[in-house]
């Protein structure tokens, strides 16, 4: 890299992906992308339930991964930055080049939920 990251900056996008680190609110973000979707969209899109859909969406939202509306009583959700696309453009892109078999996962291990390194 030609220019040294940033402290402040290295706080937030770890800040970020942190909030990003859960399955579920990648596949969240991911279905946002299409554009913005109620709670009840999400929830049956991803056939979780209601208040699962609903904890995700909060934990985002206060990290300012996501925004939302209020129309009545229906919660709509957007992505909140155009910082969130890039970071899953490079998730899909990673994806891409494991599937082609030019990156390797192998050394990566999968920690169960809950398990600290």
């Amino acid at each position: 890299m030609d220019n040294p990251l940033s402290v402040e900056f290295l706080k937030q996008a770890s800040n970020v992906i942190k909030a990003l680190g859960h399955p579920l609110r990648l596949k969240i973000i991911e279905l946002l992308e299409a554009g913005e979707k109620s709670v009840g969209q999400i929830q049956e899109h991803l056939n979780v339930s209601q208040p699962l859909a609903s904890q995700h969406l909060r934990h985002m939202h206060s990290r300012g991964i996501v925004k939302f509306r209020r129309e009545g009583t229906t919660y709509y959700y957007s992505i909140a930055s155009e910082f969130i696309y890039k970071i899953l453009d490079c998730v899909s892109e990673c994806e891409q080049k494991v599937k082609s078999g030019e990156w390797e996962l192998a050394s990566f291990e999968l920690q169960s939920e809950g398990e600290q390194p």
